[in-house]
């Protein structure tokens, strides 16, 4: 009995770590420090050079000559290293990749983690207020897959009430709602009656 509870235990262990496994191209070395994003705002150009790994949504895409520049609302991680999406940020970063990221497919609303070093601080404008905003020379990218969760709500609708329905029907039909809810958008499907 010991040896299946500890089987159970050491089994349940392995599957909450995987959970919380970084994604291996968002990972770097045991020993490399990362510098908060709140550390970089709060002190431009102190920490240039050193390695960070922030993340967030996507707010502008700018491809350039030679690189892109991508503009990234910035949220906390989770322990994936992937952003937990709030109703409040700490602030935008900017970071810059070689060669073409398409904005087709890095859309302006979808969630991103980057690893990279941490650049001089740049100048710009969120609307008309001027921005500070640190910056990343990417290194690794992770663009996140939208997540959607379904909610499925079965509706009990009695029919004895009805005789047309008494001998070529079950007492009950049921109808089907659907929501899907995902980062960038809501979509919801009508019921249909007519589906069982």
């Amino acid at each position: 009995m010991k040896k299946i509870l500890m089987s159970s235990t050491i089994l349940i262990t392995f599957l909450m770590a995987g959970c919380a496994t970084i994604p291996e191209k968002l990972q770097v070395n045991d020993n490399a420090p990362l510098v908060k994003f709140s550390d970089v705002r709060a002190q431009a150009n102190v920490n240039t050079g050193l390695t960070a790994r922030w993340g967030g949504v996507i707010a502008k895409v700018e491809v350039q000559k030679q690189r892109t520049l991508v503009e990234v609302v910035n949220f906390n991680l989770s322990s994936r290293a992937k952003p937990i999406l709030k109703d409040e940020t700490q602030g935008r970063f900017r970071f810059y990749q070689q060669g073409l990221l398409d904005p087709i497919i890095y859309k302006v609303g979808k969630s991103i983690t980057v690893v990279g070093t941490v650049a001089n601080s740049e100048q710009g404008k969120i609307g008309e207020q001027e921005y500070l905003y640190p910056v990343l020379n990417a290194e690794k990218i992770q663009l996140w897959k939208k997540t959607q969760r379904v909610d499925v709500n079965l509706i009990q609708q009695p029919l004895w009430n009805n005789p047309m329905y008494w001998n070529d029907y079950p007492s009950y039909i049921y109808r089907r709602a659907v929501r899907q809810h995902s980062n960038s958008n809501n979509a919801q499907t009508k019921p249909n009656p007519n589906k069982n």
